[in-house]
């Protein structure tokens, strides 16, 4: 009985370990959410193209990605994401990136 109960006691252990692993991976992977850039584009101080551009991302360039945001709709599409850059907060279209899967609203 005593063997069992020690079996058990460890089990749980690993399991507890394994998620607390997987806690760290998951607040590790939204930690730092990565937008890649599809085509040129350029960013904006809001989420429309009546605001004068910030600067140019080219195809292949990564961003920080940190929420997702309604704004003026190209192609049909209203979303936009914001983005950390050199000068603070930036907007770019969702036609144009591609971002992690979860992101909050701003």
């Amino acid at each position: 009985m005593n063997k069992r109960i020690a079996v058990a006691a460890t089990g749980g252990l690993a399991v507890l370990g394994l998620v607390g692993i997987a806690g760290v991976a998951g607040a590790a992977e939204h930690a730092d959410p990565t937008g890649l850039v599809l085509a040129p584009t350029n960013s904006y101080s809001s989420s429309s193209t009546q605001t004068a551009p910030i600067r140019d991302l080219a195809p292949g360039t990564a961003v920080h990605t940190v929420c997702h945001t309604e704004g003026q709709t190209l192609t049909g599409n209203p979303n936009w994401f914001r983005i950390s850059g050199p000068h603070g907060a930036e907007y770019v279209h969702r036609g144009a990136i591609s971002v992690a899967p979860v992101l909050p609203h701003c």
